[in-house]
């Protein structure tokens, strides 16, 4: 096997004026993910990507199944119930 004698190329990324401004502007489409996620998830909800450890996605899977809702039903419960208390 041979190394590659250059260096790879760097791909920057491309940004659009407009993007950017809505951006800086805090338009409610940039933080919940795009305007098609905003219009799928509701006019009330933001979407959001958790990082959990497997054992906790099949915890929630086995309760969403046992209580026939969605995930995303049993997640907001227990967000709504653990951080009322404070």
């Amino acid at each position: 096997m041979t190394r590659s004698k250059g260096t790879p190329p760097v791909h920057k990324p491309v940004f659009d004026e407009e993007s950017v401004l809505r951006f800086a502007a805090g338009a409610p489409d940039q933080v919940s993910g795009g305007a098609t996620a905003a219009k799928d998830a509701g006019a009330d909800r933001i979407p959001i990507n958790l990082m959990l450890k497997p054992e906790a996605v099949a915890r929630l899977r086995e309760e969403a199944i046992r209580k026939e809702k969605k995930i995303e039903q049993i997640i907001e419960k227990l967000v709504a119930k653990h951080l009322a208390k404070g």
